[in-house]
C-alpha cells in the first residue's frame, strides 16, 4: 500500500518577508498544501485552526494579514494564492 504525501510550494518572498507574522506564514504554508494547480483552495477556518493548533480567530487574523499584503485574494469561498 502506497502512502500519499501532501506538500505545497511556498514563495521565497513570503518566507523572507520581515513584516509578515510567523502565524501568517504558517497559515500560508497550510493553504499551499491544500491548493490545486490553479493555486486556489477552500479549507475551512476550523480545519486550518485544528491543523495549526490555534484558534479560529488567529486564522482569521492571519488570512486578513495575508490579504492586506496581497499574498492571497478571496474569490467567493475560494482563496487564490498569489
Amino acid at each position: 500500500m502506497s502512502k500519499k504525501y501532501k506538500f505545497g510550494i511556498i514563495s521565497h518572498a513570503i518566507i523572507t518577508d520581515p513584516e509578515l507574522s510567523l502565524q501568517a506564514k504558517a497559515i500560508y504554508s497550510m493553504l499551499c498544501v491544500y491548493a490545486n494547480k490553479r493555486r486556489t483552495c477552500y479549507p475551512s477556518i476550523a480545519t486550518l485552526a485544528d491543523i495549526g493548533g490555534v484558534s479560529c480567530r488567529t486564522v482569521d487574523r492571519s488570512i486578513q494579514e495575508l490579504k492586506n499584503k496581497n499574498y492571497i485574494k478571496r474569490e467567493g469561498r475560494l482563496l487564490r494564492l498569489m
